[in-house]
């Protein structure tokens, strides 16, 4: 599974404990314009490279996973951002997904709306039952 896949899936199933979050304003990749309600933030769940591995008598133990989500705002959004992005934060939290960085809010004078990335790594064991 893709650490886009797995992100995506983690915050679907469980959006009920995110705040203000709409199930089919989750997205991989890029921005579903079909299905997304433009009145609700949207997330964008992305990948980035991946991080260090352990490695041990020349077999690949973990690696380290990075993905970004990328918080997309009506321009006239009056609900709290700083909230909604913390819930976010500490749902990944609690699955051992941390953040390192936040890029901050800024507005986008393309799509005019107000958008913030934050960036998380996860550990990935690479070993399987078999190995052990």
């Amino acid at each position: 599974m893709t650490p886009t896949a797995r992100i995506v899936g983690l915050l679907s199933d469980n959006v009920a404990s995110l705040e203000d979050i709409l199930v089919d304003n989750i997205c991989a990749y890029m921005i579903d314009e079909e299905n997304v309600d433009n009145t609700h933030p949207i997330l964008v769940v992305s990948e980035d490279n991946d991080g260090q591995r352990d490695v041990g008598n020349d077999t690949i133990l973990s690696t380290i996973k990075r993905i970004s989500i990328m918080f997309y705002y009506p321009i006239n959004y009056d609900g709290d951002m700083d909230s909604i992005e913390k819930s976010v934060e500490s749902f990944l939290y609690a699955h051992k997904i941390r953040r390192y960085l936040n890029a901050g809010h800024v507005l986008t004078p393309d799509t005019k709306n107000i958008t913030n990335t934050l960036k998380f790594n996860y550990t990935q064991n690479e070993l399987t039952e078999e190995d052990n």
